[in-house]
């Protein structure tokens, strides 16, 4: 995700200079109060439609639901978007470079998004006053919860006067419980987690008839069906029931699964926090790209251990191997410019994670084997009892 908002920040920045520069309708100052407000208020303007889009668009809240899949409010469910919600997020407001200097939008779109970071909490109140001009941590909380009243409320980021002006402003009443209304699934791969809903919406699609039904189930809210309003009926949105387990996922996970996961991630964080900082990568596209698949497989295969899929042990291995590949290419083969101290000790790191990345091979090779062992054993064990069972029936019959 992180590199994701890299590279369309980069994008961003990009075309709203291009759409400046060759088409832009007004010519406003730079360094005037007055363009910098106006700035503020067509940004969150913006924001508050595309937010709402989200919502009321099912086909848009396919992208946008991975981050309401969150039942705790905090700040990593700040950063729990997918792929395609960042991107939407990032076209919807280049049209205001016909009106803006891209300056202006860049800071008023970053500090939306950093001001954004501290409204998911659950520990900050009532704030008074401050509630009818800008957001707060106790509007948001609305905003992310699935109980009937707070469906489809407090869209704004930085500001709330779009929501009561369009009629989309809620404030807190009875306790809150978090997450989507709809069943979440039952897994911790991100690719299910980040797209699963588009098989929902392709469903929904063939199963209703005519061709405007069809138009309907993708641009019509999620709680939409035949004879039903366009946002659905809210008293389809059942009660929140208190006496439920918090979290509708939460199996049982071995120490072992997090502990090495918890040391595969941190190489992770390490190594892209290395990279990140090196022209290398930063400046070429296509490594980019390997970085951002290697990324994708990694957390798909990280989703099945914790699974516990069959099919972990081969994804893993294979997922190491393909570690050897990526550290080669754009690790092993790059000049560093750094001191002969820090050569040594990048040298010592490297190393050390490319051990562990052949242990983890060597240990999933050995789970395979013990797995392949129990499931015969199982399975003589099986046909034994099976025989003895045919036996004493054979008895039971002559006597």
């Amino acid at each position: 995700i992180i590199i994701t908002r890299v590279f369309l920040l980069t994008t961003s920045v990009h075309c709203f200079n291009w759409i400046f520069t060759n088409y832009a309708l007004l010519d406003l100052p730079l360094h005037s109060i007055w363009t910098w407000l106006f700035s503020l208020l067509v940004v969150e303007f913006t924001y508050y439609w595309t937010h709402r889009a989200l919502h009321e668009f099912n086909i848009l809240w396919a992208a946008h639901q991975f981050h309401h899949m969150a039942e705790d409010v905090n700040i990593t469910t700040t950063i729990r978007d997918s792929v395609v919600d960042l991107f939407i997020y990032a076209v919807f407001p280049l049209p205001l470079a016909l009106l803006v200097p891209p300056p202006c939008l860049m800071v008023h779109i970053q500090f939306s998004l950093i001001y954004q970071v501290w409204l998911h909490n659950s520990v900050v109140g009532n704030l008074g006053f401050l509630e009818y001009v800008i957001n707060t941590p106790r509007q948001h909380r609305v905003h992310h919860g699935k109980n009937p009243y707070c469906i489809d409320k407090n869209y704004g980021a930085l500001i709330m006067i779009w929501d009561r002006m369009f009629g989309t402003h809620q404030t807190e009443k009875e306790k809150i419980l978090y997450g989507v209304v709809s069943p979440t699934p039952k897994t911790y791969d991100s690719m299910i987690l980040q797209f699963g809903y588009y098989r929902d919406v392709w469903r929904k699609f063939c199963k209703v008839e005519g061709f405007w039904n069809k138009m309907w189930a993708l641009f019509k809210g999620p709680g939409w069906a035949p004879g039903k309003p366009r946002l659905g009926d809210i008293k389809d949105v059942p009660e929140v029931d208190y006496s439920q387990p918090k979290y509708s996922h939460d199996p049982y996970i071995a120490d072992w699964k997090k502990v090495y996961i918890a040391y595969h991630s941190i190489v992770v964080v390490l190594g892209f926090y290395l990279l990140g900082e090196h022209p290398y990568l930063r400046f070429s596209p296509e490594k980019g790209m390997i970085a951002i698949l290697y990324v994708v497989y990694l957390l798909t295969s990280f989703g099945a251990v914790f699974d516990n899929r069959s099919w972990v042990a081969p994804l893993e291995i294979s997922r190491c191997l393909a570690y050897f590949l990526f550290d080669y290419f754009l690790i092993y083969s790059v000049q560093w410019p750094i001191g002969p101290g820090q050569h040594l000790l990048l040298d010592i790191l490297m190393w050390t994670t490319r051990a562990a990345h052949l242990v983890s091979v060597m240990f999933w090779l050995g789970y395979c084997f013990r797995q392949r062992t129990g499931t015969e054993s199982a399975d003589t064990d099986s046909q034994e009892y099976a025989v003895v069972g045919k036996g004493v029936k054979d008895m039971e019959s002559e006597t």
